[in-house]
């Protein structure tokens, strides 16, 4: 483990592209492609969240283009210069005006995620790829023709400088890959021809007379012929992505062993070797062939001097990682965040990432603080093995570790008074567990064991006085336990699918369980019974939060990629916060109950206003 300072993200990058009823946002998204605009002036940031647009002189965030719902993962521009097509996860390609970046129109057919998207040299047509391209007509967006490939995956295009032939270069379930030139009035192969290689990445020259392709050696190819030029043995990796220089007598690779390489096309003598940090995704050359820029999985866009190979400048704060869970501290001056590989904290007032604790290969899956802010717990997984940890919160040290015997964690909450932990296991147990207090928290004894739950238990929660425990399992029920004698008072029943959230009322009277069958459910503590009719059309729920005072209830869904702000007492649907792109994995409100923050599978935190409910 290692603790780092994170990167700054002033308020005014915060605010860029904020969704509606959003005040911050922390985290850019997972990088997926950069791409330098025809006049160099700017540079797209593809990622998980949307196209990120920088001025490529100073590294200002301008705009964030949040069309699509889903992760965007390919940026195409037209020859041109005015236009540029973009494409994710939903399937849908978005045309958009390069000038004002104003959406101009959809692209509506695909079945499968969009591979590649090219323009012909006028700008007019434009091509894209699932495994069947389709050729759309960019002023109407109307769809020109269809036609299948042979292509099983990663598949480049580009359409010849006359517009007569459309050049395709795809991978095949054979090992090889195939060459075909498509006439483009009745869209048939009028050529083809297979290369002996199965390629990770590949790019075609400028004047489109040479293939580059990379699965282990870095090869060069006629394109005309199908006949290897070159290749390179020397050093044998994964490439990720490569680019031709604008004259084509360069190609710039990225690789997964975060290596950002330049090379000589007509010799393949390795010119320059850049280490960029993490796994490069995706890498570009300027239009006037001088600056380089590399996407990573460092979550940085790094620009690079493309003579010497001297950094020019790096762009912080694009996340790699999935969030998993999200807790604010209970002063209200920190939100700590858990993902893979380990947390974030950040300071509230500044805007500031205070510290990265960093956890090789382990995903924190849940937060929680105690009630005097002295100690956090998280669970977290190190391989298939889920453990619980103690944390000191001012220095952010380890404290120690709870580790059932064979028994792996599901769930876990902390007591107000932070002598407890409870702890919910994937075989069927609730465990209460002591922490010690002394000149430093100890692990203490497993208190008790509850077995009732006949199946793993995703949930669990204290009630604010401490004295009681509820559990929520996949067995479809709630438990209630009473802390203080360590027995089970009742069962609760009526869901139709596991439950993934408990969380109590603030006075400790209500129990609300969330689950999977999308309901949300308020039992009475005292009695069992339900206090009003279930609330449907909560989705797929993965976490609950009542406000401090105890008006409003947050949920996150699985499916939904929706926040739903509840009246907990009427069950009114107060709002539907959207703008996260993947699944929404925890929600969380602030002390003074007037921010919810939420955390999601796209690599952000967003904070959302609910002063005014």
């Amino acid at each position: 483990m290692e603790i780092n300072e994170g990167a700054t993200f002033t308020h005014k990058n915060a605010q860029v592209g904020l969704p509606d009823g959003a005040i911050t946002c922390f985290g850019r998204g997972k990088i997926n492609q950069v791409k330098f605009f025809p006049d160099g002036k700017r540079l797209a940031v593809v990622s998980s969240i949307g196209v990120w647009i920088y001025d490529s002189e100073t590294g200002e965030a301008l705009d964030l283009l949040t069309e699509d719902t889903t992760p965007v993962t390919i940026i195409a521009f037209s020859a041109d210069g005015k236009f540029f097509a973009t494409s994710g996860e939903n399937k849908i390609i978005h045309l958009w005006d390069t000038k004002t970046c104003r959406l101009k129109g959809t692209c509506v057919g695909h079945k499968n995620d969009v591979e590649y998207l090219t323009f012909n040299v006028r700008g007019d047509k434009l091509a894209s790829t699932d495994g069947e391209i389709m050729v759309w007509d960019v002023g109407t967006c109307e769809l020109l023709k269809s036609c299948l490939t042979d292509f099983a995956s990663d598949a480049i295009m580009t359409w010849t400088s006359d517009s007569i032939h459309l050049l395709t270069v795809g991978n095949t379930d054979n090992k090889e890959s195939q060459i075909a030139y498509w006439d483009t009035q009745d869209y048939e192969i009028v050529k083809e021809m297979s290369l002996e290689t199965n390629f990770n990445a590949a790019a075609i020259s400028p004047d489109q007379k040479i293939l580059a392709t990379g699965d282990g050696p870095l090869q060069f190819w006629e394109l005309e012929t199908g006949k290897r030029l070159s290749n390179n043995t020397e050093w044998v990796g994964e490439f990720q992505s490569m680019e031709f220089s604008p004259d084509g007598r360069r190609l710039v690779t990225g690789s997964r062993s975060d290596r950002v390489d330049v090379w000589n096309v007509d010799t393949t003598e390795l010119l320059n070797r850049m280490a960029h940090g993490d796994e490069v995704i995706s890498v570009s050359y300027s239009p006037d062939g001088e600056t380089i820029a590399s996407g990573s999985d460092d979550g940085t866009v790094q620009m690079w001097d493309a003579d010497t190979g001297e950094q020019k400048m790096n762009i912080a704060g694009h996340s790699p990682k999935e969030n998993y869970s999200v807790a604010f501290s209970p002063d209200g001056s920190m939100l700590t965040c858990g993902s893979e590989d380990g947390m974030q904290w950040w300071d509230l007032q500044s805007g500031k990432s205070v510290r990265n604790t960093y956890l090789e290969r382990n995903n924190v899956h849940s937060i929680r603080f105690s009630d005097d802010c002295a100690i956090l717990v998280t669970l977290y997984s190190p391989n298939t093995l889920n453990m619980a940890r103690l944390w000191d919160v001012a220095t952010g040290r380890f404290l120690g570790s709870f580790r059932g015997d064979g028994t792996t964690f599901s769930s876990i909450a902390i007591s107000p008074d932070g002598c407890m932990l409870a702890t919910g296991t994937r075989d069927n147990k609730v465990c209460l567990w002591e922490i010690c207090k002394g000149q430093l928290y100890l692990i203490g004894d497993c208190l008790m064991t509850f077995n009732e739950h006949t199946d793993e238990v995703n949930s669990v929660a204290f009630s604010p006085d401490g004295r009681k425990l509820a559990s929520g399992s996949n067995d479809k029920t709630i438990m209630i336990w009473d802390v203080d004698s360590q027995t089970h008072l009742r069962s609760l029943t009526g869901h139709e699918k596991e439950v993934n959230s408990v969380v109590f009322s603030s006075d400790g009277d209500t129990v609300v369980s969330g689950s999977a069958d999308g309901t949300l459910r308020f039992w009475d503590v005292a009695t069992g019974e339900l206090t009003r009719p279930p609330i449907s059309d909560a989705g797929v729920v993965t976490h609950l939060a009542y406000s401090p005072d105890g008006r409003l209830l947050a949920n996150s869904s699985k499916n939904k990629k929706v926040v739903h702000i509840w009246d907990a007492q009427s069950g009114e649907l107060l709002q539907k916060f959207t703008g996260h792109t993947q699944i929404i994995n925890d929600v969380a409100f602030s002390p003074d109950g007037e921010t919810v923050a939420s955390v999601s599978s796209d690599g952000t935190v967003l904070l959302w206003d609910v002063s005014k409910f």
